[in-house]
């Protein structure tokens, strides 16, 4: 089964699965292995324009929502 979360905010289309990968992308960037995931919390918040990150409770950082 495939699922998708689309978020459309100011004439743009995203979908919700980019952030997690992206932020495994910034967590393999920094030396780290996807495999040592435990659990990623997102926090999407349009007002701002960005998708909050937290990986393992200490690994956090931000995405530009419409980049």
């Amino acid at each position: 089964m495939k699922e998708s979360v689309f978020l459309q905010i100011a004439g743009n289309e995203v979908d919700i699965c980019d952030f997690s990968k992206e932020a495994k992308n910034v967590w393999k960037s920094e030396g780290n292995k996807v495999k040592d995931i435990k659990k990623i919390e997102l926090y999407v918040k349009p007002e701002e324009n960005k998708c909050y990150y937290v990986i393992n409770k200490t690994f956090k950082g931000f995405i530009d929502i419409t980049g």
